[in-house]
């Protein structure tokens, strides 16, 4: 009994939580016009149903004037003629200025709503909310609606003019007769109708939002110009459109069918209001005959009726835009309320200057999955220290990059930076004093020096930084080769564009990493990946061994290329979110577990491809450790300093366990080589992650 009464009540709350929505919407719309524009905004607000109340009037002008010609009343006549055209005039010239004030206010409405959702999608502290695919399918849903911010304060004031014109209508038809007056209530049920049937196609919209998404990603990979050259070369073009058609009767068939559904309802509704408007107009053609009524009356009714229906015809489609609009609103105050977890926004706590960087029991698991991409991990990142990270693909190294830098929140444990904990301070705060180029970078399309000094908004004018970090990234080149220099316009989609090579980007962002002239942390995500060899040795030069100016920067490269890594003070290992191993180049290759043994089928891949002839005898990576080779090697680490300690638990038992050896490919063992020699000139030895 109590599960059936709390069934019956569930309606009754979903209409309550949907009022709600749509007070808020309406809050929001209003709030909105007034900040952007609060002169314009009373003005279209006030004037616009003033206009159509004022209207009304026109009908009582009509009706002096025909009850002054079957009277011969002359002076009423010419009174309703007056009536007729002050009101015809002043209501025309006006409703022009409203609508002219009205379209300025729509444009400065979505500008603002443009603005606030580039913040919201932007301005969090953490980036967890690009994967969640809740947020993800109702930010689809707002971008691609975003253009209704606008024409929904239109919609607002567009149904605003409808109830006020009903009340008019309404005011009149009672002084004529009584009964009339309930004419304009007669528009409720297909008002109804109308409300039901778009919220019918909103829900259909909201189920389909993924599918659009999807619509979507297959419409920009066949116009988009960077997969221009696979999608002709497997001939996808044909594909992409079926899948694209396909994705679009995911999304559009039920809409259609909910459409559809709501028509027979809205149809009942109009049958329900021609039946009373028949019947109204038969009561004054009754009055008139028996000479209860005049003709003036009849004139009247009659215009104010066609009035409601005029109304009334364009009631379905206002209710509905309305409906569309608001629907749209508390979309994007979904955006607004989504959650943020718990982050400190105090500023007050400062960093220290210096100091080792370390987790403690530090794991993460993205929204909508059960097992974490990460950890728990303990690790201890010295100050100084330069960190080389590998591991297969889906090891959790992109996620261990994107909680140094603050952006994913913790799961479980803590981050400690010179002892202080990160918890206690602002995100905003800890990424000051860090820097990254990211596997993914960006290409911004800017200016060469705008796209470089965005690293650093501070000396984003500074053309003397910006040439000092792309010197420091060895990106000279690539503005040495531009007409332009710094001054060059960027993107192909400029028409006086330059597009860069992917290298060519990927120093850029280099470069922009460099910015920031006195970081603390220092993250480099496969920063050699679209690299030739000798740029990839030039990067090493400047980040691989800290000079004394920033010894204290901690820098972690995540890389396949082992001749990038080898050179680090300490290699992290993670394989499945976790650390299977810890220790310098040379003592993970004595160790003989899976960093030798991923070391020595990537160093014998290269040795197998790059002709013998080609590649000088000392610039040939080593494929394997020999044992009678490995003292040698030990005492060669005995000169590399060891930058970290190992925290216990996890890490360091990882690191202290060796594990099996792994079976060496039968391929001929080359002369051992010191690092600085394999780094600068083996080239680029690729795997997969």
């Amino acid at each position: 009994m109590a599960d059936s009464r709390r069934t019956s009540r569930e309606p009754g709350k979903g209409r309550r939580s949907r009022a709600r929505k749509w007070l808020a919407g309406i809050r929001l719309l209003v709030g909105t016009a007034i900040h952007v524009d609060r002169r314009r905004a009373l003005l279209v607000l006030i004037l616009s149903p003033l206009l159509n109340v004022v209207a009304a009037l026109q009908a009582v002008g009509l009706q002096w004037m025909v009850d002054g010609t079957s009277g011969d009343d002359r002076a009423q006549l010419v009174r309703g003629g007056l009536l007729l055209l002050v009101v015809t005039v002043f209501v025309h010239q006006a409703a022009a200025i409203a609508t002219d004030v009205r379209l300025v206010l729509q444009q400065r409405i979505g500008l603002e709503f443009d603005r606030r959702l580039m913040n919201l999608c932007s301005s969090p502290a953490h980036i967890g909310h690009y994967q969640d695919p809740d947020f993800l399918d109702t930010a689809e849903v707002v971008r691609q609606r975003r253009g209704e911010f606008g024409t929904g304060f239109a919609a607002l004031v567009e149904n605003a003019n409808l109830v006020a014109r009903c009340i008019g209508a309404l005011v009149l038809l009672a002084f004529a007769n009584p009964l009339l007056a309930l004419l304009p209530l007669t528009i409720v049920p297909l008002a109804s109708a109308n409300h039901w049937q778009a919220r019918l196609v909103a829900e259909a919209e909201r189920a389909g939002a993924a599918a659009d998404r999807h619509r979507m990603a297959l419409f920009s990979l066949a116009t988009d110009p960077v997969p221009a050259r696979e999608v002709r070369l497997y001939r996808l073009s044909g594909e992409l459109s079926a899948r694209h058609r396909d994705a679009f009767l995911e999304a559009s068939v039920p809409r259609e069918a909910a459409r559809a559904k709501g028509a027979w309802a809205v149809a009942g509704g109009w049958l329900f209001f021609s039946g009373a408007l028949i019947g109204g107009l038969y009561l004054i053609s009754r009055s008139v005959i028996d000479g209860s009524g005049s003709a003036g009356q009849a004139v009247l009714v009659l215009l104010l009726s066609t009035r409601l229906v005029g109304a009334t015809t364009g009631l379905g489609w206002l209710l509905g835009w309305l409906r569309r609009a608001l629907d749209t609103v508390s979309q994007y105050l979904r955006l607004v309320d989504y959650p943020q977890g718990d982050v400190t926004t105090g500023e007050g706590r400062a960093l220290p200057p210096r100091g080792d960087l370390v987790l403690e029991g530090v794991s993460f698991t993205y929204p909508g999955r059960t097992q974490p991409a990460l950890g728990p991990v303990d690790l201890r990142l010295p100050s100084g220290a330069t960190v080389a990270v590998v591991g297969d693909n889906g090891a959790g190294k992109s996620t261990l990059v994107a909680l140094l830098a603050g952006l994913q929140p913790l799961g479980e444990g803590r981050i400690t930076f010179g002892g202080r904990d990160l918890s206690e301070v602002s995100p905003q705060v800890w990424r000051a004093g860090v820097t990254a180029c990211f596997q993914d970078f960006c290409r911004f399309e800017l200016p060469v020096s705008e796209s470089v000094g965005l690293g650093d908004l501070k000396a984003l004018e500074d053309r003397d930084a910006v040439r000092a970090a792309l010197d420091k990234a060895g990106a000279g080149d690539v503005v040495a080769g531009l007409d332009a220099g710094l001054d060059t316009q960027l993107g192909r989609t400029y028409p006086d564009g330059t597009d860069l090579s992917a290298g060519q980007w990927q120093k850029l962002a280099l470069a922009r990493s460099r910015m920031r002239t006195h970081p603390l942390l220092v993250l480099l995500d496969e920063p050699t990946a679209s690299l030739d060899p000798d740029s990839e040795a030039d990067l090493l030069r400047h980040y691989l061994r800290a000079d004394s100016a920033h010894a204290d920067t901690i820098t972690v490269i995540v890389s396949h290329r082992f001749s990038t890594v080898r050179q680090a003070d300490l290699i992290v290992v993670l394989d499945g979110g976790r650390i299977t191993e810890l220790g310098t180049h040379v003592e993970l290759l004595a160790r003989r577990g899976r960093y030798a043994s991923m070391y020595t089928l990537h160093s014998a891949a290269y040795a197998e491809t790059a002709p013998a002839e080609s590649v000088p005898t000392e610039a040939v990576p080593v494929e394997a450790v020999q044992p009678e080779t490995v003292s040698a090697q030990t005492a060669e680490a005995e000169a590399v300093p060891v930058g970290a300690v190992p925290a216990p638990d996890t890490a360091g038992t990882a690191a202290s366990d060796p594990a099996p050896t792994p079976t060496q490919p039968p391929n001929p063992a080359p002369a051992p080589v010191s690092a600085s020699a394999a780094g600068a000139g083996s080239g680029a030895v690729e795997g997969g992650r």
